[in-house]
């Protein structure tokens, strides 16, 4: 039987790639350059940079930006060497057909890390320091919203309101769908009360569907969930990749 990890602990700060992203939300080009997209939180992710270098629009939030760029780099760097730490301890806990390996993995953070910091700067547009369930935009600000490895992934320091009222809150400011992946924690547990939370959306008029994504961190962590505003007059706008 294969051996679970342990959860990584403290909420670590991640860079993840443009590549990254279109596996794990099922973005296409036209969900890149079809309007602003929301990044939370953004972390250490280049994702912004490389869709703006594209000709698309970005925003990157997260509660991390109100650090100058060293401080946040200094911060990235311990980040990853605990997560290259965690990984070495806990090999059985991830997908290695999608990623390779420890190596590779930790070699493209460093990498999406290098390039990240080239464009960074808390300038309160690309870069807002803000975190949820509370954010400086105003309704429908966002044609998609995209949130990778934080809510589910953390159910230690989130718990189930938590969950809710930053999902509403994320479905406020975007006026098509909002992607959130990966539906397992970091031990790669599924959120027990996934169902809970959507029931809880429905009530609040947002629908949600679950679907595959085109990566797998964590085997069995191939899923992402998608939010609404129902009846939501642009959610046809939103294409699938």
């Amino acid at each position: 039987m294969r051996r679970r990890a342990r959860p990584i602990g403290d909420i670590v700060v991640t860079p993840r790639s443009l590549s990254d992203y279109r596996d794990m939300f099922l973005l296409g080009d036209g969900d890149l350059l079809g309007g602003p997209i929301l990044d939370c939180p953004g972390g250490a992710s280049p994702f912004g940079a490389q869709v703006r270098a594209r000709g698309g629009a970005v925003v990157s939030v997260d509660p991390e930006y109100h650090r100058p760029l060293d401080e946040l780099v200094e911060r990235v760097r311990a980040d990853l060497e605990r997560t290259a730490a965690w990984m070495d301890a806990n090999p059985g806990n991830f997908d290695w057909s999608y990623l390779g390996s420890p190596r590779a993995v930790t070699r493209a953070f460093e990498l999406a890390a290098e390039l990240f910091a080239t464009d960074y700067a808390p300038d309160g547009r690309r870069y807002v320091a803000a975190g949820l369930p509370a954010l400086p935009f105003a309704d429908r600000r966002f044609r998609l919203t995209l949130s990778s490895h934080l809510l589910f992934s953390y159910p230690a320091h989130l718990d189930f309101d938590a969950h809710v009222a930053s999902l509403l809150e994320l479905v406020r400011v975007t006026a098509g769908e909002v992607r959130v992946y990966p539906l397992v924690d970091t031990a790669g547990r599924p959120y027990p009360r996934l169902e809970e939370v959507r029931a809880a959306l429905a009530g609040q008029g947002v629908d949600s569907q679950v679907r595959v994504a085109r990566c797998a961190w964590q085997p069995g962590g191939d899923r992402l969930l998608a939010c609404w505003r129902r009846a939501g007059p642009d959610r046809a706008a939103v294409t699938r990749g």
